[in-house]
């Protein structure tokens, strides 16, 4: 009888089996792409709420019916899900994609780490901050330490400026790959009500990051300095939305599914995501003290 990693070999060597979780907000556009996915398969959808499965997707009844027959659940859903279903997902001990922020405790995302490292499975938060072309860590490699000049603006319409902010800082704690040792933070709103929020974080790897986010929209540049040299970019409009050809979520999907089958079992987007939450209690408490409610 074959066992251990090479049954787990043998067994994602045949079609990987995708359950999709949804509800009204999941559009079925996008559904259709996941067809694409090279050796995959969709195994079936749950929708929550009063949402119609689209034509050509098995429809469930009952979410545990469909994670028994998946390998891997993706989560597509506009809403945060619970804290209980997620742990049930990771005792169960199925890859697991994300595409909204969890809306989690320290305590809770610890638990979650634990979980998943336990079950030995791969984890993802999507983040559409990880797929753009000077940020994402899955094609430039940049030599460590960094120092990172950014400024942007929120993107203020789709999302609220806190969460913008914990998806901005994760995707650069993951560039960086470090976690954070030092963290200053400066808040001023204008005249105008506009708030303006001025970090500068230091990483336990040496690396440092100099990031200034304002509601005011204005033009945006980074600058990069590694040994390898330095990148400039420059960008109009929101840095959230600066990129909307490049499909960001399907290529965090591809790449989920890639994991997978490399076995990448330490691809955590928790233990990553702890880092963010952290930060940005941080960011919350000090702009307090200035009575600015973030």
């Amino acid at each position: 009888m074959v066992t251990g990693p090479l049954l787990i070999y043998t067994y994602f060597a045949s079609m990987l089996k995708l359950g999709i979780f949804g509800d009204h907000s999941t559009l079925p556009e996008p559904l259709e792409r996941l067809k694409t996915i090279a050796e995959t398969e969709v195994a079936g959808i749950y929708l929550s709420g009063n949402a119609n499965p689209p034509n050509g997707f098995v429809s469930f009844s009952s979410p545990i019916d469909l994670m028994e027959i998946s390998d891997a659940i993706l989560i597509l859903s506009e809403k945060s899900i619970s804290n209980e279903l997620i742990k049930l997902i990771l005792r169960k001990s199925k890859h697991m994609f994300l595409k909204s922020i969890p809306n989690l405790t320290v305590r809770e995302i610890k638990e979650l780490i634990d979980l998943g490292k336990e079950a030995g499975i791969v984890t993802c938060i999507y983040n559409p901050f990880n797929y753009l072309p000077f940020l994402d860590p899955f094609i430039n490699n940049y030599e460590k330490p960094l120092l990172i000049n950014l400024r942007t603006c929120f993107e203020g319409n789709l999302l609220k400026p806190s969460h913008e902010m914990l998806l901005l800082v994760t995707a650069l704690n993951q560039l960086v790959q470090s976690n954070f040792k030092k963290l200053d933070v400066i808040g001023v709103k204008d005249s105008g009500k506009q708030l303006t929020v001025n970090l500068r974080i230091e990483y336990d790897n040496g690396s440092i990051v100099n990031l200034t986010i304002s509601e005011e929209k204005l033009p945006g540049n980074c600058e990069i300095f590694s040994s390898k040299g330095t990148s400039r970019f420059e960008f109009q409009t929101p840095l959230y939305i600066s990129y909307p050809q490049l499909n960001q979520e399907y290529r965090a999907i591809g790449n989920f599914v890639q994991l997978i089958r490399n076995q990448d079992n330490r691809s955590d987007s928790f233990d990553n995501f702890l880092n963010g939450v952290q930060i940005v209690h941080e960011i919350r408490k000090n702009l307090r003290y200035n009575e600015i409610d973030f």
